[in-house]
């Protein structure tokens, strides 16, 4: 299943890491009509929301670039609805949130300025409840609802949004690489930090407040917080300073534990309910990370056969998704009958019947399969990411191309659909559109520069109409500020 992860190639000059380190370190200032933040200039005074949205676009854009995220349609559809369904229970005028899964096998969580959340897998498969994955999101929902950015950039007289931008780089990056963390982590000033321990204290606290309230008034026990901190501070007793990585950027005392049980006892306690989708995606989780799919395989099998498993269904999934993964196509079609003999309309087993049939050559099963599920779910992007790159693979490109068209007028997409819209335009002998296409994919992941290229390509071409054209020079002209207010410091 590692192929639904879309590893972007890295630029080849200078290392991903280096360029989220720099850019958010590098204070600058820009014109008016830009659209990037200036967030080092300590005048500026605190962080508007449109600033703090920006240095999320910004970090979020180079955390593509950098590979660490798994763009998975389905798992980041249950992460949105989960975060949306905490969102709606709270009262706060903040509502545009988005939340992605982060290729990073420790148990972690960040929230970026302007609603930018991202979720470690590790973390989800280290919760045992629904319950306990959504007070981690709480917490970081209520972190950018109090604008936590903001009010430390404030504090600390207009330095420190920087400093909290590239402790969450460092975050993510220590992931990947325990050196580069901890280089981004050094190359801010210790003094720094130290001044503003007690500060983020007080965030924590109200970010541990904010988020069992946001539990307890969307459905989920109030508990859950309480009982992932004690789960978190007993595997720091067994592991040390080796324990996990959500107590460093989150650490937990038993006075923490105990404030937030008491605080849990001022609402209806629930019972944890075994919520079937959180099961089915953090089974998906384990195919799609893992490093050895027959152990996994295997240990599917095994679990069914014994019963050692939280829920039947999701472990026939996983069953099913890892046979899939080791090419055992007859005995994944096996379970996988049983699965829609059972739920014929679930929307992950749709997709992993249209996928069987793909890679067993059954291209025409697989397009029809695809058609009765978007029938189902119209504009689903699980489902229509499967059917354009399945269209695109048996030259149908005039019908993928009207497919992306109306998938994308709706809303800013994935890069992924930029892509796709690329292969398609070109396929079809539109060069000029598959460029423009191209330079937004380019653009979402990151690579400013070469999406400027492409459309500086696409406009040399006689082939645009004058909107398109028109549209074209203006998205440029949004790039070129970008990059100029990157170059220039002053």
């Amino acid at each position: 299943m590692r192929s639904n992860t879309i590893n972007f190639r890295p630029f080849r000059t200078t290392p991903g890491w280096l360029l989220i380190v720099l850019l958010i370190l590098t204070p600058v200032r820009l014109p008016a009509q830009s659209n990037l933040p200036d967030i080092g200039d300590a005048s500026a005074g605190v962080a508007t929301p449109a600033e703090e949205k920006r240095v999320g676009k910004t970090v979020m854009r180079n955390i593509q670039r950098s590979g660490r995220i798994i763009n998975d349609p389905l798992i980041d559809s249950y992460l949105n609805h989960l975060g949306y369904r905490l969102i709606a229970a709270g009262d706060s005028d903040m509502t545009d949130f988005h939340f992605f899964l982060i290729d990073a096998p420790d148990i972690n969580a960040f929230a970026l300025p302007g609603g930018y959340i991202g979720i470690h897998y590790g973390l989800i498969l280290s919760t045992r409840t629904e319950s306990e994955l959504a007070s981690v999101m709480a917490h970081e929902i209520a972190h950018v609802t109090q604008r936590h950015h903001a009010r430390a950039y404030d504090f600390g007289g207009g330095s420190s949004l920087p400093v909290l931008a590239a402790l969450i780089a460092a975050i993510v990056l220590g992931a990947q690489s325990p050196d580069i963390g901890q280089a981004a982590i050094a190359s801010i000033t210790a003094g720094s930090i130290q001044s503003r321990i007690n500060f983020t204290r007080a965030n924590e606290k109200e970010a541990d407040h904010l988020g069992i309230k946001l539990l307890a008034n969307a459905g989920f026990d109030p508990n859950s917080m309480a009982s992932f901190f004690g789960q978190m501070h007993k595997a720091s007793r067994l592991y040390g300073p080796q324990g996990p990585e959500f107590l460093r950027t989150h650490p937990v005392t038993d006075t923490r534990i105990a404030d937030a049980r008491n605080r849990a006892r001022e609402y209806d306690p629930r019972l944890n309910e075994d919520v079937e989708s959180f099961h089915l995606m953090r089974n998906r989780i384990k195919v799609l990370t893992s490093r050895e799919p027959t152990e996994l395989r295997d240990q599917f099998a095994g679990n069914l056969e014994s019963g050692r498993y939280l829920n039947r269904t999701a472990e026939r999934y996983g069953y099913a998704l890892s046979l899939l993964e080791t090419g055992n196509y007859q005995s994944a079609q096996q379970q996988l009958d049983k699965l829609l003999a059972e739920q014929p309309q679930r929307i992950a087993f749709l997709l992993a019947r249209a996928q069987l049939n793909s890679r067993q050559g059954a291209s025409d099963a697989a397009l029809e399969d695809y058609r009765n599920a978007l029938k189902l779910y119209p504009q689903n992007p699980a489902l229509t990411r499967g059917y354009v790159e399945s269209l695109l693979r048996n030259d149908q490109a005039d019908t993928a191309l009207q497919v992306l068209r109306d998938f994308l007028r709706e809303r800013d997409r994935k890069p992924r659909f930029y892509q796709l819209l690329a292969e398609a335009e070109e396929k079809l002998g539109n060069r000029a559109r598959a460029q423009i296409a191209q330079g937004e994919y380019y653009y979402r992941t990151g690579l400013s520069r070469q999406a400027i290229s492409q459309f500086n390509q696409a406009l040399k071409s006689d082939a645009l109409d004058f909107y398109d054209a028109a549209r074209a020079e203006a998205r440029l002209q949004e790039l070129k500020n970008e990059i100029a207010a990157l170059e220039d410091p002053s």
